[in-house]
């Protein structure tokens, strides 16, 4: 069994978050709940869960508050909020799992799946060291990535050190500042979403470029060549917008 705590600030939230764990989640254990950070702190100390169901807001603070309270504890962390947007860039940077309310039974399955998998798995504390790290930063300002590889594992990298990144068939390709390649798991549409308000350009169908990693455009061949040596292809609708960003940025 996997011994879990459900801290948040609805008595009616945790109910059915041990009611659907019950029907749908059997090997998960509900030892505890709380409704406010300082009990949710103090529960999770005592109890030594495997896993906390974690309510972003509340009335003496946020989830964030509580990771960093248990700071002596190790724990995987479902977030649970209706707010999703306000933390979007610090929780999906990070590969935190987290779902919305209302709770769904398909949602609160994959995420816990999730968490299955990762149970004493290599590296798992660094997710949440990113995810502090990120926290109280704007969208603008966020500075490192978990991301995902296809081939297993997980890397931390620094995005400002990401030059661009390409989408394939159902998998992203990070092209690092040094040169270095990563595969992510994870697609394409997902990170033009995730990287959007940010220093990011999309050029073309399949590529996103970061800026600042820009060396120069060459309009008669439409390509950009950036510092890292890499040259994309430049689609002629978005040449002129590109110039006239990429003016701004510098």
């Amino acid at each position: 069994m996997i011994r879990a705590v459900i801290i948040d600030d609805e008595r009616n939230s945790r109910d059915i978050i041990s009611l659907m764990l019950q029907r749908y989640c059997p090997d998960i254990e509900a030892v505890a709940q709380a409704g406010n950070c300082r009990e949710g702190i103090a529960q999770i100390r005592e109890q030594r869960p495997q896993l906390v169901f974690l309510d972003l807001e509340m009335p003496d603070g946020t989830g964030f508050d509580v990771l960093t309270g248990a700071y002596d504890s190790t724990f995987e962390t479902i977030f649970v909020t209706a707010f999703e947007k306000r933390y979007l860039h610090t929780i999906r940077f990070s590969e935190v799992e987290l779902i919305l309310k209302p709770i769904d039974r398909e949602s609160l399955q994959q995420a816990v799946q999730a968490i299955r998998q990762r149970l004493g798995s290599p590296g798992r504390q660094e997710r949440y060291e990113v995810l502090l790290h990120n926290f109280g930063k704007t969208t603008r300002d966020v500075h490192q990535i978990v991301i995902p590889l296809s081939g297993g594992g997980e890397f931390v990298a620094s995005v400002e050190n990401i030059a661009y990144v390409e989408g394939g068939t159902d998998k992203t390709l990070f092209s690092l500042s040094n040169g270095d390649l990563l595969q992510s798991r994870r697609p394409f549409r997902y990170y033009t979403e995730l990287f959007a308000g940010m220093r990011f350009y999309q050029v073309n169908n399949h590529q996103m470029v970061q800026l600042p990693h820009i060396h120069h455009i060459d309009h008669e061949r439409l390509q950009l060549h950036l510092h890292n040596q890499s040259v994309l292809d430049i689609t002629e609708r978005r040449k002129r917008e590109l110039a006239s960003v990429w003016r701004q940025q510098a």
